[in-house]
């Protein structure tokens, strides 16, 4: 008589936590097939290289607009950072952190 109590318990505690791990389960498959059919959609039709080619030519176009000078700071204040570097070869002009990877001595150039 004391052991059926005990299988009682242990039936209960077995059925109720088999309960919650199907839930888990339900519930992570549904978000799984949420998720695939997001994947399973067609490309939109920005994502085609003529639409990139023409976004990109919408870009340079507005850019060439509202140019001042033909280097890359524009109106947003953004610096370049091109240097003159010194390297064994000679003088060229690139980005300073370019210029340290290839072992020159960046110059910070004039105006």
């Amino acid at each position: 008589m004391r052991v059926m109590p005990i299988l009682l318990s242990c039936l209960l505690v077995f059925g109720t936590s088999g309960c919650m791990v199907l839930d888990e389960v339900d519930a992570a498959n549904a978000k799984m097939a949420q998720r695939s059919t997001k994947k399973d959609e067609a490309p939109s039709a920005a994502s085609t290289p003529e639409a990139k080619r023409s976004a990109l030519l919408e870009q340079s176009k507005q850019w060439w607009e509202s140019a001042r000078s033909i280097t890359s700071s524009g109106s947003d204040g953004s610096d370049a950072s091109i240097v003159h570097c010194r390297l064994p070869e000679g003088t060229h002009f690139m980005s300073r952190d370019d210029c340290l990877t290839q072992g020159g001595v960046p110059e910070r150039r004039s105006g």
